[in-house]
């Protein structure tokens, strides 16, 4: 009897360590002595043997993460685990002091998963500390950044070669109209931002300011200029002389330099933060399975352009395609008994219970 209930002991061992080398771990935050973001984050992929998803996986799998600082006997740090509900997890981490060392626990039904814990020597810096990487390059391989994106170099190749003094004056000349039009001027020079903006309503600076300076306090960025766009609209269209200028929106009949919304930038920013719609966060809170979801654009937003008036016609003709409704009438008062009623926001993450696409404004 003995020897049975050795040998039944041992094979549910066998068993256990063959499903746990099988679970994968992988991400940037499995590298915190290297790469400081204002949350580190890694993957834990449990579907090499968990083929149907299970809501008990997320009880089974437990995350710990602690380390020591000068200042405290612990470090300060939140720990969030997102269940992607499909055998996936994110695990998210937020350092706030300096670390000198830290070590992450990660437990399958109580029990350490194969290479856990896993431990690092410091110092591990917290997001806000002005730690700049002395190499641009070293520092972009080791986030694991690809040296280029084809769009960059699509937007890039006609400006090759210039004089950025005298592009200044031509951008500033077309397209400085105070009433319509906001633009800043940033030069970056020794790792220290300098820029002068143009226009009325220039408070949408903040947001091109915050993703430069985190850029300097993570690594010495080479002398450059840029000016950036900050409204809505792209300016350049493609029938006028190429001018660079950034612009956070793009279209079919402009050639403006596309770079990611102040949405995206912000939510990356003050992930963990101020900011709880973001890209990690959102995985974590969808309800619906694909396969549970339905087949139809969704979208809300105010009246702020004619289009979006034309998108409700749109959506009446076609119910069964698209759900479209604006929530404040501001620009078309005297169209909202013909585009209302009103109607009121919804959960950003509701958004995701359709398949095709997902729109909000």
């Amino acid at each position: 009897m003995i020897r049975k209930i050795a040998v039944t002991f041992f094979i549910i061992t066998c068993i256990n360590q063959s499903f746990q080398n099988e679970i994968k771990i992988y991400g940037p935050g499995l590298e915190p002595q290297k790469i400081v973001m204002p949350a580190r984050y890694f993957f834990v992929n449990f579907t090499s043997f968990n083929e149907k998803y299970s809501p008990y996986l997320a009880n089974d799998f437990a995350v710990e993460i602690e380390g020591n600082s000068i200042k405290n006997a612990h470090c300060r740090i939140w720990v969030n685990k997102l269940d992607r509900k499909d055998g996936t997890f994110i695990v998210r981490y937020k350092v706030y002091d300096t670390c000198l060392d830290l070590k992450i626990s990660l437990y399958y039904k109580s029990k350490h998963i194969i290479g856990s814990p896993f431990k690092f020597n410091g110092p591990i810096q917290p997001d806000q500390c002005d730690c700049p990487h002395n190499n641009f390059d070293t520092w972009l391989k080791e986030y694991g950044c690809p040296t280029t994106y084809e769009q960059i170099d699509n937007d890039l190749i006609r400006y090759e070669d210039l004089d950025m003094n005298f592009q200044i004056e031509k951008i500033i000349k077309h397209y400085s109209k105070p009433e319509s039009t906001s633009l800043c001027h940033y030069v970056v020079k020794d790792n220290l931002i300098y820029r002068k903006c143009y226009g009325k309503h220039v408070g949408f600076n903040m947001f091109s300011d915050n993703i430069l300076l985190f850029l300097t306090r993570k690594v010495s960025l080479p002398d450059m200029e840029l000016v950036i766009n900050l409204g809505d609209w792209p300016l350049v269209h493609k029938t006028a002389q190429p001018l660079p200028i950034f612009s956070w929106c793009g279209s079919d009949d402009t050639i403006d330099i596309l770079m990611p919304t102040y949405d995206i930038t912000e939510s990356t920013l003050e992930n963990m933060g101020r900011v709880t719609l973001d890209i990690l966060s959102v995985q974590g809170n969808i309800a619906l399975n694909w396969s549970e979801r339905y087949d139809k654009a969704i979208w809300r937003g105010r009246d702020s352009r004619l289009e979006r008036l034309k998108l409700i016609d749109i959506a009446r003709a076609n119910p069964d395609l698209v759900n479209a409704s604006l929530t404040n009438f501001f620009f078309f008062r005297d169209k909202e008994a013909e585009y209302g009623p009103k109607q009121p926001h919804i959960s950003f993450f509701k958004f995701f219970d359709v398949s095709i696409i997902e729109i909000k404004t």
